[in-house]
């Protein structure tokens, strides 16, 4: 859909969850494999796997992770433009 002015319309924001947080939850419990933090999170190993590799996650492995370690949503996540994103991994 075109915006009045005749611009494209702008892709919605992605939500990822913030940069290094699982690896650090996973540094500060006490468990030590994939499957095990898959688990306590509440998601499967390959889904871990891909939220590590910045898969946009879904709201149940957001609740998931907050609750597993006391934390708000905004701790979890951040709000990405897609623009942002391109430029980011473009630069990687």
């Amino acid at each position: 859909m075109n915006k009045p002015n005749g611009e494209a319309a702008s892709q919605p924001p992605l939500v990822m969850i913030r940069p290094g947080l699982l690896e650090r939850l996973r540094l500060q419990s006490t468990v030590r494999s994939d499957e095990a933090f898959a688990r306590l999170i509440g998601v499967s190993r390959p889904t871990y796997q891909r939220l590590k590799a910045g898969e946009e996650p879904t709201l149940r492995t957001i609740v998931g992770i907050a609750q597993a370690f006391g934390l708000g949503l905004g701790e979890v996540v951040q709000i990405v433009q897609p623009d942002a994103a391109a430029e980011e991994s473009a630069a990687a």
